[in-house]
């Protein structure tokens, strides 16, 4: 374990990686704040109670080939690192006919693709040491299908199973994984998103101001991440109300659901 304890969380530059950011630096650890825009890092950092706890550290996380290479770096920063928590990702709305196959290939790319790849070169380290959590955001997208949301819903699904795969492969290790999947967020995501043909979403920009503020999202995220419990689900209880639904009484919630859309 560093002293203090070190977190690298990516998708940092806004939404609940942003919150993270400065929920953990009040925590008094350091952090490693990764996501493509530089000066939005830098913000995020300044912003901090002590920025000085914030290393900034741009990369594109699309950049399949150089996802080892930039663990490598985020490792080599502070000698080590107690926490990743992989929470970069997209949006996507559209209906698989409308779809174009790269922004499938996209939303995938970086909400699955990305953060596996991350792990697969992170894991070794963290089990060399015997120290460490692996965190991923997912969201409660991948619990159940809906239209417009097929590549997202996927990718978010993967990603949920891939993080239970790991966590049963080194339950006998010091290695913790965790999994978030949360519900509505007011992060704006959607504005942020893409729409069929690989366009940004901006008209849409409203349906990320409801739901929980990112600074309660982020200490609940933070409480859990301290425990061994493998997955929250960071939902309203209307939502878990849905979840309930989906699991035990799937064609009424499909009929509430089309009736809501």
């Amino acid at each position: 374990m560093l002293s203090p304890q070190l977190v690298w969380i990516t998708g940092a530059s806004s939404g609940i990686g942003a919150a993270l950011v400065h929920a953990y630096v009040n925590k008094g650890w350091h952090v490693i704040a990764t996501s493509r825009r530089k000066e939005a890092l830098e913000a995020v950092a300044n912003s901090c109670s002590n920025p000085d706890h914030v290393h900034v550290l741009a990369a594109d996380l699309m950049d399949m080939d150089a996802l080892p290479g930039l663990v490598h770096s985020a490792w080599n920063i502070h000698g080590g690192i107690d926490l990743a928590i992989f929470n970069a990702g997209i949006a996507q709305w559209g209906t698989v006919a409308s779809s174009t196959q790269p922004v499938d290939d996209h939303v995938l790319d970086l909400n699955y693709r990305s953060p596996a790849a991350c792990i697969k070169a992170l894991l070794p380290k963290m089990q060399q040491v015997e120290h460490g959590s692996i965190a991923a955001i997912s969201s409660i997208a991948g619990l159940f299908g809906q239209a417009n949301l097929a590549a997202y819903s996927a990718s978010k699904a993967a990603l949920i199973l891939y993080m239970e795969s790991l966590k049963e492969e080194v339950h006998n290790s010091p290695i913790r994984v965790h999994v978030i999947s949360p519900g509505v967020i007011r992060t704006g995501i959607m504005s942020r998103g893409l729409n069929e043909q690989g366009a940004i979403m901006s008209e849409r920009s409203q349906s990320g101001n409801s739901g929980i503020p990112t600074a309660i999202a982020s200490q609940r995220i933070v409480t859990f991440l301290a425990s061994r419990r493998f997955h929250l689900i960071l939902a309203s209880p209307v939502e878990r109300l849905g979840l309930f639904l989906h699991k035990h009484y799937p064609r009424l919630f499909y009929i509430l659901l089309r009736r809501k859309s």
